[in-house]
């Protein structure tokens, strides 16, 4: 069987390396307040995937509408992949930091460890003896 990656007719949303394109035949939930021709891929059309207080969704629904009247699609596609590519590029810095991180933690373990066999050497024998 074939992996969903080696098949382009059936791509996996989930594991995808790239974003779906807004014209994506995955996306077929239609979002509230928007042209017919925009959908998701969330069942109940939300792109956060929870439930909004409705002042919260007012708010939201204002911003579509409004990014909606000034961009196009293309110009909207592109603004998200450049928003992406910026997240992608802090998650990549914060992972190489949490590397460092774990790198300068296993070295104090382990001088930590030549200590404590050393203080055990020393413990077994008696000074001035």
């Amino acid at each position: 069987m074939d992996s969903p990656h080696s098949n382009p007719q059936s791509p996996d949303p989930i594991h995808s390396p790239t974003p779906i394109p807004l014209d994506s035949p995955l996306r077929t939930h239609p979002k509230r307040n928007l042209p017919s021709n925009l959908s998701s891929t969330y069942p109940h059309g939300l792109i956060s995937g929870h439930p909004r207080t409705p002042s919260q969704q007012a708010s939201f629904d204002a911003r579509k509408q409004e990014i909606l009247n000034t961009m196009t699609a293309e110009q909207i596609e592109k603004s998200y992949l450049e928003v992406t590519e910026k997240v992608k590029g802090v998650l990549e810095e914060e992972e190489r930091k949490g590397r460092e991180v774990d790198e300068k933690i296993e070295a104090l373990k382990m001088e930590r460890d030549v200590e404590r066999r050393v203080y055990e050497r020393f413990k077994g024998k008696k000074v001035g003896g």
